[in-house]
């Protein structure tokens, strides 16, 4: 293998790092941490051009953008119809976007299996089967081992 070959395979992609409610990108159903959009309106995203990607929603200003989203949680693509417009927010999505890799490699949260009646995690509105627990502001979780030391 030659040294550039890991990089053929690489997923890369705007991750959606926040959706505001409300907005757009939550109308869309835009996920968190999980979706990267691959592409916009056909057109791939390659590193190092987010701003392609914001010139093509202000070009969808009050129409629709179709965009290839990949899901980390999900381990598959979707075809997603996000309207950019101005709405109560900033932004024409009211989403937190910036380029990156998917890392095969990183664990993609702690997934909520249990939460027990009164406990702390009750307390913060943690439900089962729906929540994953990322990280705290000093730390991503790679293993349940990392939630425990916390």
């Amino acid at each position: 293998m030659g040294a550039g070959s890991s990089s053929e395979h690489e997923i890369g992609g705007v991750r959606v790092f926040k959706v505001t409610p409300g907005s757009p990108a939550a109308e869309a159903g835009l996920e968190v941490f999980f979706d990267f959009i691959l592409a916009i309106n056909g057109t791939k995203l390659e590193p190092g051009e987010q701003s392609v990607f914001a010139a093509k929603i202000q070009e969808s200003e009050n129409g629709a953008a179709k965009l290839t989203v990949y899901s980390t949680r999900a381990n598959g693509t979707r075809e997603v119809t996000v309207m950019p417009r101005k709405w109560a927010g900033s932004g024409l999505l009211g989403a937190t976007v910036r380029y990156d890799v998917v890392d095969a490699a990183e664990n993609h949260g702690i997934r909520v299996l249990e939460v027990f009646p009164n406990s702390p995690a009750a307390h913060a509105g943690l439900v089962p089967f729906q929540d994953y627990l990322l990280g705290t502001p000093q730390r991503v979780f790679h293993d349940i081992d990392e939630l425990v030391d916390v």
